[in-house]
Formats: structure tokens, C-alpha cells, sequence
């Protein structure tokens, strides 16, 4: 399989999946090569905008070339579902793709560590759900990803990845070595702290979801619905493998 391509919400451990491929060996990965083009034509904020205007292109075609020159391997893609409006249609609807998701009451508390402003734009969700109706009706390979059952079963989830995209796994692949990936974008010293002190995918515990803060409740019951209709088609999915 030549392409994975992931579209994944902030926060929703889009980056430890980036390293569980990166460290397989047998997958080169990009990481969101597209947030240039997104920052530069929806002119939103982030921590690392300049940075990433000045070292990253600037328009989808030529993203889409450098992502020619290396058809010669397996390429991971780490994608933010809100990227995919900026990239032509006749690459992202081609791509098997990961839908990595989660409970809107994780991403805000986690969210609002680096960025106190928000708006669903930002949380990506109506562009999973338009994306994932896009691709099924496709006939394209496309697999739903619960953050928090990643979370709480590493090996079972990443092993019935592995089984739909047919790619290996064994459980030495849950593990790597501390520290940063060569590939990690100019955002990773504002973003990416948990992962390069991580090992590896280790099962955690079960949390209780934030509660939403009053300023919040509005944009939560619009991200809901959303939320919902993954988390429907995931079960449904898990239910039928």
C-alpha cells in the first residue's frame, strides 16, 4: 500500500501513531505536510505560524510533488482533518485513509493548555465526518480510530489497524526509543513534549471527561453531533471485524 493518509482533531494522539509508523521500519513519514498550505489560506493562528510560513511550502501542488518523490516506499501522511479543504480532490479522495477522533471533552481540556481561542474549524470534526461520507461513498479504503480506545488497548486497536490496511504488526512495534523524530514539523516544541518522553504505546487508565466550561457549552453541542456520528460508525465497525 503506497499511501496511509491520516486526518485526525488536535489532541488526539495523532502524534504517537505518526511515531508507531515511523518506527516500523517499513513506512516513511510526513508530518502534516500540508499546514503551510492550511495556515497561508485560511490565515488562522498558531503557536508556530511563522515558523512554518518560512520553512514549509506554501501551495498544495507543491506538497503534492514532494510527496511523488517517495512513491518508492510506504508513506504515512499525518493530516489535520481541517488541511483536507486545501488539498485537490483528486489526491485526498485516492488516499486509504485513518479517521483518528475524540470525545470533544479531552480535546478541549487538552486544547485550551496552548490555545485559550477556539472554533470547530479548528476541532476538525464536520470535516471527518464530510471526509469519511466522501470516502465510503468512494469505495475507498477508510478506517474510523477512537482516540480513546487507542488510549485505553493499544495492541488490540493498532494490531486491527494493521489487519484492515494489511500491513504487519507484532507488539515490539508498540515501543520506541525516547526523543525526537527527524521528520517532526517546526511546531514539536510547542506540541509534542508527551511523546518524545514516551516509549511507546502503554494501555492507560480510564479517565473521567472533563466537564465543559460554561464558555464552551455552545461550541461542544455543535462539535456533538458530529462526534456522534463517528463514534456510531466506529462501534458499527469494530462490531463487524
Amino acid at each position: 500500500m503506497p499511501i496511509i493518509s491520516l486526518w485526525s482533531g488536535p489532541r488526539n494522539l495523532s502524534t504517537a501513531l505518526m511515531y508507531f509508523f515511523a518506527h516500523r521500519g517499513d513506512f516513511k513519514v510526513l508530518d502534516e505536510p500540508f499546514f503551510g498550505v492550511f495556515l497561508q489560506e485560511s490565515q488562522r493562528w498558531r503557536p508556530s505560524r511563522d515558523e512554518v510560513l518560512k520553512s514549509m511550502p506554501l501551495k498544495a501542488e507543491s506538497v503534492l510533488k514532494n510527496i511523488d518523490t517517495h512513491s518508492g516506499q510506504p508513506l504515512f501522511l499525518k493530516n489535520m482533518a481541517n488541511h483536507w479543504p486545501y488539498i485537490p480532490s483528486k489526491a485526498r479522495l485516492t488516499w486509504p485513509a485513518i479517521i483518528l477522533f475524540r470525545d470533544p471533552r479531552f480535546v478541549f481540556a487538552s486544547y485550551h493548555r496552548q490555545m485559550e481561542q477556539f472554533d470547530i474549524i479548528d476541532l476538525g470534526y464536520a470535516e471527518q465526518v464530510s471526509l469519511y461520507e466522501q470516502l465510503k461513498a468512494r469505495g475507498q479504503k477508510v478506517y474510523l480510530q477512537c482516540s480513546e480506545e487507542l488510549a485505553l488497548h493499544p495492541e488490540a486497536e493498532l494490531s486491527r489497524l494493521c489487519k484492515f490496511f494489511e500491513i504487519p504488526f507484532e507488539s515490539s512495534m508498540l515501543s520506541w526509543p525516547k526523543g525526537a523524530l527527524a521528520e517532526d514539523g517546526p511546531w514539536a516544541k510547542y506540541w509534542y513534549q508527551s511523546v518524545h518522553k514516551s516509549e511507546g504505546f502503554e494501555a492507560r487508565a480510564a479517565k473521567e471527561a472533563p466537564a465543559i466550561k460554561p464558555k464552551d457549552q455552545a461550541l461542544y453541542e455543535e462539535c456533538l453531533p458530529f462526534y456522534k456520528i463517528l463514534k456510531t460508525a466506529y462501534d458499527e465497525q469494530v462490531q463487524s471485524t
